[in-house]
């Protein structure tokens, strides 16, 4: 199959009303999850100060993939994807106005905010697996490589959107008003509005036909129509059914560990970004676009080059040159700061050419995230067929959840005793060490593959050995 398809094939997949639905969902769900955890690092930072606070919350965004992951990914293997799709987006919808309320009563209180920030994403580790396995039904075999390409720059483009226009707009321009002597401050305007969003969601996943939602069988489609109670007890034992498959295959194994480490990248500047605005240059908390417009338009930008790139230069090389441009871009950010302070020490933050220059390289970052990310999706997509794609896609998130937390802890402990520059010094090393260790362990287990083959093997032997590997699963 091949790796990037034509750009007019976008416009193709999206007059098919069942996959412009289901893409605007994806669409409008993910800007809306980016935007309130934009808006929960920000009430965190002005609340309390304390980046490990701040580290907190990320953790509250990762744990219910470590706790619900897997699990989600068998359920959705079994249940109707439409259902699941509908009840994640509705939940989520009536949780953010929850969130709404109890910032109304107390917004200083941090206990239901983690709680509730909780409960929100745990809902949400159903909706990504099941949209995972709702493209292949929706798109024909030849249609699946541009959808895959175009909803990963749609989460990309999302997490701009959220992080960049969506929150700091309605953070930075809506007013404070008060309706029958309650004060509404435009955070708490902004969770009015996902609540909205997320219904909207709802909405237009109960638009596609149930019909298109039949997935082709494989194997014994009896076990896909196994009750509830033979779920939970098969429960387990599928997840590590999902975990040994992943092992199995080399390349599907890489390119999980590569998208969960882009994954833990982009916890990482969420929860470094205020603290670079506020301790690195010594600007303003409302100066965080500074770090995550340029960094949002390096993935956009990255992603919509990619299709192009991806063929000429190769998976493998794609990720490592990310890994690269990323360990530079990470040195530069203290470099910049104390060669500013060097040349101008009583007004070296409100210098424009370091202004500038945090920019593009905040810009190039952006790009490496884009480099390393969408290759390991596309290959993550690529070798795993669709029977146990919600397992594998679960698992993925399981695995970075479960990595992430302990680093998320880990930054904050040290960015707040020894300085963020030592922080990003550290990042710098670990993100070179990661992109060597990908290019030893695809080396290692390297595969020839002759023309006509995928992995090594004829296309028919491949789906033989798939359909076999199914039944003994």
């Amino acid at each position: 199959m091949a790796v990037s398809a034509p750009h007019d094939g976008y416009l193709t997949l999206l007059r098919k009303r069942s996959f412009l639905y289901l893409w605007l969902a994806q669409l409008i769900s993910m800007t809306c999850f980016f935007a309130s955890n934009f808006a929960v690092l920000v009430l965190i930072e002005e609340v309390t100060g304390s980046t490990i606070l701040v580290g907190l919350a990320i953790i509250c965004f990762s744990l219910p993939a470590l706790i619900l992951g897997a699990p989600a990914g068998v359920f959705v293997d079994r249940v109707n994807k439409r259902r699941v799709l509908w009840a994640s987006n509705f939940l989520r919808a009536i949780a953010t106005f929850v969130f709404f309320i109890s910032l109304l009563v107390d917004r200083s209180q941090l206990v239901p905010i983690y709680l509730l920030t909780l409960l929100i994403s745990g809902i949400g580790q159903f909706f990504t697996p099941a949209e995972g396995a709702t493209i292949p039904m929706l798109v024909s075999e030849e249609e699946l490589v541009p959808a895959l390409s175009l909803f990963n720059i749609t989460f990309t483009l999302s997490q701009a959107i959220g992080f960049i226009l969506l929150a700091p707009l309605i953070l930075s321009l809506l007013p404070t008003y008060a309706i029958a002597s309650v004060v509404i401050h435009p955070i708490e305007s902004l969770y009015l509005i996902v609540a909205v969003l997320y219904a909207v969601c709802a909405g237009l996943i109960a638009l596609i036909p149930a019909k298109n939602f039949i997935q082709v069988a494989r194997g014994a489609q009896s076990r896909r129509n196994t009750q509830n109670l033979e779920i939970v007890g098969n429960m387990w034992t599928e997840m590590y059914q999902g975990w040994a498959f992943v092992r199995r295959n080399k390349k599907l194994f890489l390119a999980v560990m590569q998208l969960s480490f882009a994954g833990i990248l982009l916890l990482v500047i969420g929860e470094l970004a205020t603290p670079i605005v506020t301790k690195l240059l010594l600007l303003e908390a409302n100066k965080m676009e500074l770090i995550f417009a340029p960094a949002g338009i390096g993935l956009v930008g990255g992603s919509v080059l990619m299709p192009r790139i991806l063929p000429r230069l190769g998976k493998s090389r794609a990720v490592f040159t990310g890994t690269v441009a990323l360990t530079a871009a990470t040195l530069l950010l203290p470099l910049l700061t104390l060669a500013a302070k060097a040349l101008a020490p009583n007004s070296w933050n409100g210098n424009p050419i370091l202004l500038i220059c945090v920019a593009l390289v905040m810009l190039i970052a952006g790009v490496a995230l884009a480099f390393i990310n969408i290759p390991a999706q596309t290959a993550m997509q690529e070798q795993t067929p669709g029977w146990i794609k919600g397992r594998v896609f679960a698992l993925q998130l399981m695995l970075y959840n479960t990595l992430a937390i302990p680093i998320i802890l880990f930054i904050g402990v040290i960015a707040d005793l020894f300085g963020l520059d030592r922080v990003l010094y550290l990042l710098s090393i670990c993100v070179l060490a990661f992109g060597f260790w990908g290019m030893y362990y695809e080396r290692k287990h390297a595969i020839k593959t002759p023309p006509g083959t995928l992995n090594g093997k004829k296309e028919g032997e491949k789906v033989a050995e798939t359909d076999t590997l199914s039944s003994k699963l």
